[in-house]
């Protein structure tokens, strides 16, 4: 199978977050869920878009949701505005969304405008 076709709309929130803050706090013995690499695969190689978004992760958000609700914010916002899946990147706070349909990517970019002046649209090359 080829790899599931979309586009990803990145934001990056006004704010920086420090990373060395967010690994200070993670505490790892006390994760309850842990994203799954080979699951992540699976979705990939099988083209499942809904799997690849299902399978989204990141123990980081654990940390920076609470310290930085502006993060949250961005992600539920992406959500409401029609993406199928989203996870902030790294330590944060940039988020990304994706979105299977080209018709929700000028809605999902032109919600966020008025929140985030860093908002770019890439369309996944398979």
């Amino acid at each position: 199978a080829n790899p599931p076709q979309c586009w990803v709309v990145l934001a990056k929130p006004p704010i920086n977050v420090s990373t060395a803050d967010v690994y200070g706090r993670l505490r790892a013995a006390e994760l309850q869920e842990h994203p799954s690499t080979s699951v992540m695969l699976s979705a990939i190689e099988r083209g499942s878009f809904a799997d690849v978004c299902a399978s989204l992760g990141n123990v980081l958000e654990s940390v920076t949701l609470g310290l930085y609700p502006e993060v949250r914010q961005l992600k539920e916002s992406m959500l409401r505005l029609g993406a199928d899946g989203v996870l902030m990147s790294g330590s944060g706070p940039t988020v990304f969304g994706l979105a299977a349909k080209e018709a929700k990517v000028a809605r999902i970019y032109n919600g966020l405008r008025g929140f985030c002046k860093e908002v770019y649209v890439v369309r996944m090359l398979t």
